[in-house]
């Protein structure tokens, strides 16, 4: 490698700012030279605020490591968002639970312990109240024929659509009478859509004087005109797609309702106390999804083939839970979920069940008993037992990669106040990199970092908290100590080993000293996240963040540029600035008494040069 003495080092700064005037034409002395040696005080200044800049960002990009490496051992274990956070009581869920029929699902809680439990019976389930509507809510598919076109009947043709199934139905001979068009097209209708030998038609027709009326039960039926032909719908009574069900999509005022709208301006209702206020314009899907979005406490839903609304309570159990009125105009009545619209109401009932020989009464199929939570699916005279047992073995490899990380993490930080230092190696100019190679500048460089944190207090003052939070912690009589963690050696720095058998028995004997220990407000979970916020918070203004983010900052955040090392470096670039033009200032005071010393020798040489010429004459 080659040898560079520091104090003789230059750089950018070695270059000539204020080169002006005779460069030694007479003197034939080296003017560039001669000024650059003698501001070179003033060039090493300028070199040492430079290696200080790099001190600095290389200070700042150690910091910002150490605040790294805390951030992500507190996002692995102690984030109330991470699998592994010692800090939830759901992590030590260490009882397993099993259930020996599908009528009941398991799950336990932290707070579940071993043991079996009985459930002789289960009596019933919990159901949600459900209001639906007394009768078809859609308008019949139904027109009142016009007798005096049924001659003009014969060829022309209509389209029937039965649940997606189109079918053209063409009238053969002219019926007389409304009963004898009745009788030909059920024929054709039959022929068209098929029928069973003693089954009932898909479609049936019904005659009531001159009414034409279709039926098809559980089923959506609708009539078109075949070619552009309206008239002879027209003639029937009947409507381009005319239909016995609602489209949801369109409009409330559109809409073949059964019962029609009355209203005068807005229509206004409300569920459960809840007010709701729609346009006779919007759609139908429009006020359901309204409803279904809002904290009245129902879902509401169409269905086509029972042609019926049905709303049903998001609660179960026992209980009038669905309350409908209309306060302007009358859209639940012609939704038909109203008492004077004739709703029917179906009540929800309460789970009931036997426990361990006492009857259990809840609202809902998801119940909580002795630290379990029970799902019930299925009533059921046969008896079934629920059996827990402690699985501590879940949690041996979650904490012993908790303390092999603690341990990486602190040796990390150790390492950085113990690194030596190198003092001959200080950062490199760009002057001196152009003469060496690339794995020279990188062997010089790892020495010229080395050290940069050696004996930081700020390091230090977060691992001594670290040591005193691991060593001096218990909570009841449970310590690291009693679950056979303990230090590694003075030699380690606080560094941690585990005794793994006596690690087990606390898991296996001591399960809530275990959780308790770590997840008690003063337990060691929140002081080791306590210790690592206090050093790595972002949030807040400038003073009040943790002591690594005021230091150097962090990255993306508000405090990338508010911090004192990022302080040091604009102060210390100021002072570079005012350095080079003194430097400037110096050198051109240097460049004028050289130019005068050659203007003044130039002078004297010509007047030598003339005595000469006159004593030779």
């Amino acid at each position: 490698m080659a040898s560079i003495s520091s104090s003789t080092s230059t750089s950018s700064a070695s270059s000539l700012t204020a080169k002006t005037g005779i460069g030694g034409l007479v003197s034939g002395m080296d003017i560039d030279e001669l000024v650059e040696s003698l501001s070179a005080t003033s060039r090493q200044k300028i070199i040492k605020q430079q290696q200080n800049i790099q001190k600095f960002e290389w200070k700042q990009s150690a910091y910002r490591s150490v605040s790294t490496i805390m951030k992500d051992f507190q996002s692995k274990y102690l984030d109330v968002l991470s699998k592994t956070n010692l800090r939830s009581d759901s992590f030590y869920k260490t009882v397993t639970a099993t259930s020996s029929s599908d009528a009941v699902s398991v799950s336990p809680t932290s707070s579940a312990t071993a043991g079996i439990m009985t459930i002789s019976s289960i009596q019933q389930l919990a159901t949600n109240q459900k209001t639906q509507s007394g009768a078809s809510v859609s308008k019949p598919l139904a027109g009142t024929v016009n007798t005096a076109e049924l001659a003009n009947l014969s060829g022309k043709s209509i389209l029937l659509t039965l649940d997606g199934k189109s079918k053209t139905i063409t009238f053969g001979s002219s019926p007389a009478t409304v009963e004898e068009l009745k009788t030909s097209m059920q024929g054709l209708i039959n022929t068209a859509f098929g029928i069973a030998e003693g089954q009932d038609p898909v479609i049936t027709l019904g005659v009531t004087g001159d009414t034409l009326s279709f039926s098809a039960p559980g089923s959506k039926l609708s009539v078109n005109a075949l070619g552009g032909d309206t008239a002879t719908l027209t003639n029937l009574g009947l409507t381009d797609g005319q239909s016995n069900k609602m489209s949801l999509l369109t409009s409330m005022e559109t809409a073949s309702l059964n019962e029609p709208l009355v209203v005068t301006g807005d229509l206004e209702f409300s569920i459960n106390s809840v007010a709701f206020k729609v346009s006779k314009g919007d759609s139908i899907a429009s006020v359901i999804e309204k409803i279904n979005a809002s904290t009245a406490g129902v879902t509401m839903a169409y269905s086509a083939i029972t042609d019926k609304f049905t709303m049903t309570a998001k609660e179960s159990g026992a209980g009038n839970s669905i309350s409908v009125s209309d306060t302007n105009g009358n859209l639940m009545a012609a939704f038909g979920l109203t008492s004077e619209s004739g709703s029917v109401v179906t009540a929800g009932v309460n789970a009931v069940l036997t426990v361990n020989g006492q009857q259990i009464i809840r609202s809902s199929n998801d119940i909580e008993v002795d630290g379990l939570k029970l799902t019930i699916s299925k009533a059921t005279d046969v008896p079934l037992t629920i059996t827990s047992k402690v699985d501590s073995s879940t949690l041996m490899d979650p904490i012993k990669n908790f303390i092999t990380d603690y341990n990486t993490m602190i040796e990390s930080m150790n390492k950085s106040i113990k690194e030596a230092v190198y003092k001959d190696y200080q950062p490199l100019t760009e002057a001196q990199k152009a003469d060496m190679s690339e794995t020279e500048i990188k062997s010089w460089e790892e020495k010229s970092k080395s050290g940069i944190l050696k004996g930081d207090s700020i390091i230090r003052g977060i691992t001594s908290k670290f040591q005193a939070a691991i060593s001096g912690l218990s909570i009841n009589g449970t310590s690291l100590y009693s679950l056979g963690i303990t230090s590694a050696g003075y030699n380690e720095n606080g560094k941690l080993k585990i005794d793994e058998t006596k690690l087990k028995t606390a898991l296996d004997t001591n399960s809530t000293g275990v959780r308790d220990l770590f997840t008690s407000e003063t337990g060691l979970g929140n002081a080791l996240n306590d210790i690592i916020t206090d050093a790595i918070k972002t949030s807040g203004a400038k003073g009040s963040r943790g002591t690594l983010t005021e230091a150097a900052g962090v990255a993306s955040t508000t405090s990338d540029l508010q911090n004192l090392l990022t302080d040091s470096i604009t102060r210390t670039n100021k002072t570079i600035v005012t350095l080079q033009a003194r430097l400037k200032t110096e050198e051109t005071q240097l460049w004028r008494k050289f130019t005068a010393m050659e203007q003044a020798l130039s002078q004297l040489n010509g007047q030598s040069s003339y005595i000469s010429q006159f004593s030779a004459g």
